[in-house]
């Protein structure tokens, strides 16, 4: 008997690590699902939307936030695997019932007003977001779901048009990144990581980046209609 509850316990334990390599590979891209890559941008004077710098997109895009919207990500406390709706982003964790909300747990500090918008707002700068619409393709359908990938780091940046895959690399190397490249004709920055990006790091991002006379750009606003 206790050999059949060890061996059970074994399997378990197999089947969690599994699924957490899975996760962590969707989060850096490399799963099969990774779906169209973003970071956060504003959130629109109306209600429940929110506006996305999209990677292959040249305009930000403003998408719909329902009810029925998944946020996802990775509980910072216990490791595993989070998913909640909007309405639950100020409740306590849904997977290991720790004392702090769904939305601290995504963000790995408190989120005070306890909403999905504030957890947004306070999520390190540049942060991967992955969205899933409604109807595949197309933002103006709405949030079905919305991934936090903290492997993936997504910048809007002026100035670094001539650096080298090896420069960039170097660039970001110390900041826990493992790969770099400009994208959509240098005009994003998109960093895969080894570890979470935390704000810390985008802050030493932001210096390093100075000294190479580059920095952050601030998207315009979603046009109307978008």
């Amino acid at each position: 008997m206790r050999k059949w509850i060890g061996t059970c316990a074994l399997l378990m334990g197999v089947m969690l690590l599994s699924l957490l390599g899975t996760v962590r590979a969707d989060e850096t891209g490399k799963g099969k699902a990774a779906g169209p890559v973003g970071t956060f941008w504003s959130l629109p004077k109306e209600q429940g939307k929110v506006s996305l710098v999209m990677a292959g997109q040249p305009d930000p895009v403003t998408v719909s936030v329902t009810n029925t919207t998944i946020f996802a990500g990775i509980c910072l406390d216990c490791n595993l695997p989070l998913e909640f709706k909007p309405g639950e982003a100020g409740k306590n964790c849904s997977v290991c019932g720790c004392a702090v909300s769904n939305a601290a747990c995504i963000v790995g500090k408190p989120v005070k007003e306890g909403t999905w918008q504030a957890m947004l707002k306070q999520l390190p700068h540049g942060v991967a977001l992955r969205p899933t619409y409604n109807e595949a393709d197309k933002p103006e359908s709405g949030l079905k779901k919305l991934v936090v990938d903290l492997r993936t780091v997504l910048l809007p940046v002026a100035g670094l048009e001539g650096q080298t895959p090896d420069q960039l690399l170097t660039l970001v190397k110390p900041l826990g990144g493992t790969q770099a490249e400009l994208i959509d004709n240098g005009k994003l920055l998109q960093i895969r990581l080894k570890s979470d990006w935390t704000t810390e790091r985008a802050g030493k991002l932001e210096k390093a980046l100075a000294k190479l006379n580059a920095k952050y750009v601030v998207p315009e606003e979603p046009k109307a209609g978008q």
